[in-house]
């Protein structure tokens, strides 16, 4: 009994310690792959970033303030071909999809204080995912703000 207990002791530890990993490396890829695609705007100070894997979601709920001019920026790590990025407003109604322009930066001015909903996905047909030990990779995609002065 005392030899299961220390086993799952020993695997909590190694599962929460690959966790921490994970995270600090998608912190490191955002701060020196996609950081420098903010400028020439000025980083909001948030590190938005998740690890998806194809045909997951992830959304974010954030405030952009009137008469501002941002640029929002979505980075994935280059196991995926992309990473689709849409804007929606409070009811939900799109504002800009990343489709239907091809680029992972949108710049744009607020000329009323709203919060926007960002909605980023990686499609299934992002086949570079593939069975490597039977799991499907994952990577970091991050979601930035920057705005002018």
């Amino acid at each position: 009994m005392k030899n299961t207990s220390i086993t799952w002791i020993i695997l909590l530890l190694l599962i929460f310690s690959d966790c921490n990993a994970g995270f600090a490396q998608c912190k490191s890829f955002t701060k020196k792959r996609c950081l420098p695609q903010l400028n020439p705007f000025i980083h909001n100070g948030q590190l938005n970033s998740a690890t998806l894997m194809a045909g997951e979601k992830a959304e974010l709920f954030m405030t952009f303030y009137s008469g501002q001019e941002y640029r929002l920026n979505v980075c994935a790590q280059t196991v995926f071909e992309n990473a689709v990025f849409r804007v929606l407003d409070k009811n939900r109604k799109q504002l800009y999809s990343s489709e239907d322009h091809n680029t992972d930066n949108w710049d744009f001015y607020m000329a009323t204080t709203q919060q926007l909903f960002i909605e980023v996905s990686i499609p299934n047909s992002a086949n570079k995912t593939k069975m490597v030990a039977n799991m499907i990779e994952s990577g970091c995609v991050s979601v930035l703000v920057g705005f002018k002065q």
